[in-house]
């Protein structure tokens, strides 16, 4: 290895002007380092030459050094940019191989203090794994990126490595590495970069920690000032947009404050970190993205994705979710951008007591067909229409089972905005896998909210019960097909038929009611053919809202289509018309997008209407005792998830999620009824309402003959 070495820097010598050669040969050393194991070390050691042609081999890698270090290393400097021929006197030549055989003693390759060195340690693999992680945690257009630094680990509470990754110079021409060795007595400083220790080590035995003179004298990072803090800076802001940047600069900093500032505050901050902000968040990605979360899976990666698998720094991961950021919200294609939507769910599950750790946001980037991403010089992902071959399929495969391989057969698959083109033949196909545990949101989630939803309204008076409901489907994409789906099983377990339970149910998509009579029947997904009315009278062919709405006479309405104002007056008076007490879901996401708002369903049906909605909006309405139900997957998903995991369910069935949606029913009580709220006013307990879901999903997974382990007493719940 020695001699290869040797060659390679000869190479470097001569080329030594060509800027872009070098960097390559650095990078090619780096990489073939990593790839053999190479071990970096500062400790202390008495190895032999082999360990010191490594450190010699190390020292000449490094891009920029103090000014001490350069000093020191004068001589050796102008000997490699000459060549071994220039070499000075041979006094300099002794005196320099008498400064390595110091060196090679001390095994330290850069620093001068005997002391710090003799308290290093020696880089293991876990610290190789690192580098890795650091490599494959990054978006794809990862050149776009001006710099990125992975912290010290949360682990390595001793002097250790951090790994920098940056664009160096315009000289250098390329992204370079820098190793950097801090000794003891800078170790407080790369401490306070991790985001996972920076509160506990700056408030605990800062001497210890290396912290004094880096902090104030007083408690400026004890957890009430710092949450003190976090929120004097929300106040300061104008834009629910501007306050999710600053919670989010506040989690890369300070992972603790962040969830507990999170947990204690659900009920405001979740509309910033999750809808309607997160919309927002995913359009504008690019701008505010500061320290990548998740992993990027992209095409280039094809057939590597088991590699990129293992760069994740955390081992108990329970629950991925992954995302091709085709359908985010009522947005569209937001491509790559999506990864935002990733992470917010992964901010709802820790809000409601699930671990931060065992969450992985995912990012599969198979392209975009958003032409204003694909223009924009801040987009991160893949700059290329999107991939629907064969290669879609099989990278979505590949990182599935990639995934499951590393953690278990245990781990929860959350599917995330996909659109309907494949979220339910993604579905569908995994949930035929064996081994495979899966849901998605969208489909699942979104139905076992509505539902739960439609059943609390059935217990205010002079709104009908369940079985004589007839809803009007505003939207037949996944979220309301998976909707009316769930519903028709609501009704079954009251006794219905499949048949008599089908026929209460009309779907409305974008050319009118879906029925057997519409030229483009045969065309329709059978998803969708399932609920088309059969009339022979064609009495549904209605083309416009309105018009389904005087011939259906829907006692429910249920808008999931983000078609801004599409609950007009006409069509709001005309349920209140209809029905003694209306029930009007706008449920499309983010506000803009919303089928209508609280006080126009309140105004045009004066007062008459129960509603709900999927952005919780502020009232001010001909009905001010009214607070408007907020009907969101955040009541659903993470319970869902909790009883799943506690009963090690070896799948997710349609029964459990309509066991979340009865049990979340009953969640609502009788005083948010009594202020028409069908869903709990307030979800600062929203880990509450978890658990309480969590258990009812977990009985029902045992009743289903899917729970692997009984789930009486599982101290999961207790968390």
């Amino acid at each position: 290895m020695l001699f290869i070495y040797f060659i390679i820097f000869s190479i470097s010598s001569i080329t030594q002007n060509n800027e872009p050669n070098l960097t390559k040969i650095h990078h090619f050393i780096i990489m073939r380092s990593i790839a053999t194991q190479t071990t970096i070390t500062t400790t202390a050691t008495t190895n032999t030459n082999t360990n010191t042609g490594k450190n010699v081999f190390l020292r000449r890698l490094r891009c920029s050094s103090s000014d001490a270090h350069r000093s020191d290393k004068k001589t050796r400097t102008a000997a490699r940019r000459n060549g071994p021929e220039t070499t000075t006197t041979g006094a300099s030549s002794e005196e320099e191989e008498e400064e390595e055989e110091q060196q090679r003693r001390r095994g330290d390759d850069f620093a001068d203090d005997d002391d710090a060195n003799a308290k290093t340690k020696m880089m293991t693999s876990r610290r190789r794994r690192e580098i890795l992680t650091v490599l494959g945690a990054l978006p794809a257009s990862v050149e776009a990126l001006k710099t990125f630094t992975f912290p010290v680990s949360a682990r390595a509470l001793t002097p250790n490595q951090t790994i920098t990754i940056s664009k160096t110079s315009e000289k250098m021409a390329s992204s370079g590495y820098s190793f950097v060795n801090p000794s003891i007595d800078s170790m407080g400083f790369h401490a306070l970069s991790d985001n996972k220790v920076y509160h506990n080590m700056a408030t605990i035995d800062k001497e210890a920690r290396g912290l004094v003179g880096l902090l104030p004298a007083g408690e400026t990072t004890a957890e009430e000032v710092e949450m003190l803090r976090a929120k004097k800076s929300l106040e300061a802001c104008g834009t629910d947009f501007e306050r999710y940047k600053v919670l989010v600069g506040l989690q890369n900093r300070d992972e603790k404050t962040f969830y507990n500032l999170l947990r204690t505050n659900v009920e405001e901050l979740l509309p910033i970190l999750y809808t309607p902000t997160v919309g927002e968040a995913c359009v504008r990605f690019g701008e505010i993205l500061d320290r990548p979360r998740g992993l990027w899976v992209s095409l280039n990666d094809a057939g590597k994705v088991e590699k990129l698998v293992k760069r994740w720094r955390n081992e108990g991961v329970r629950i991925a979710v992954i995302t091709d950021g085709e359908r985010i919200l009522g947005l569209g294609d937001q491509g790559a951008n999506g990864m935002g939507i990733s992470v917010g769910k992964g901010m709802v599950y820790a809000a409601s007591g699930v671990n931060p750790e065992w969450l992985l946001p995912v990012q599969i980037d198979t392209g975009t067909n958003n032409e204003d991403h694909l223009k924009d010089p801040l987009y991160v992902g893949l700059r290329k229409n999107r991939e629907r071959s064969q290669k879609y399929d099989l990278l979505l495969e590949e990182t599935v089972f990639a995934i499951r391989k590393r953690y278990g057969e245990d781990v929860i698959i959350h599917f995330e905005d996909f659109a309907p083109r494949n979220a339910f033949r993604v579905l569908k196909k995994f949930q035929n896998v064996p081994g495979v545990v899966t849901y998605n949101d969208d489909i699942q989630g979104t139905a076992a909210v509505t539902v739960a939803g439609l059943i609390a309204s059935t217990r205010i008076e002079n709104v009908l019960p369940l079985e004589k409901q007839n809803v009007l489907f505003f939207g037949a994409g996944q979220a309301n097909v998976g909707a009316a789906d769930l519903f028709v099983r609501a009704l079954k377990s009251r006794g219905l038929s499949d048949e008599d339970a089908v026929k209460r149910v009309w779907l409305f998509d974008s050319k009118g009611v879906v029925t057997t009579s519409r030229a483009d029947f045969e065309n329709l997904s059978s998803e969708k053919k399932r609920f088309a009315r059969t009339e022979s009278n064609n009495a549904y062919d209605a083309t416009d809202l309105l018009s389904a709405v005087q011939l259906c006479q829907p006692t429910a309405l249920v808008g999931a289509a983000a078609v801004p104002n599409a609950f007009s007056k006409p069509v709001l008076q005309e349920m209140a018309k209809n029905n003694k007490r209306p029930i009007v879901f706008a449920l499309s996401n983010p506000t803009s997008k919303a089928e209508c708002t609280a006080k126009e369903a309140y105004d045009f049906t004066s007062g008459k209407v129960v509603f709900a909605s999927g952005t919780k909006f502020p009232l001010d309405s001909a009905a001010p005792q009214f607070q408007p139900g907020f009907a969101n997957n955040a009541f659903i998903f993470p319970g869902v998830a909790r009883g799943t995991i506690a009963c090690k369910a070896s799948s997710v069935t349609s029964g459990m999620f309509l066991a979340a949606a009865e049990r979340l029913a009953k969640e609502v009580t009788r005083e948010d009824l009594l202020v028409g709220s069908v869903f709990p006013k307030t979800i600062d307990k929203l880990s509450d309402v978890a658990r309480a879901v969590g258990v009812a999903v977990a009985e029902r997974a045992e009743k289903d003959g899917v729970a692997r382990i009984e789930p009486g007493g599982n101290a999961f719940f207790g968390v």
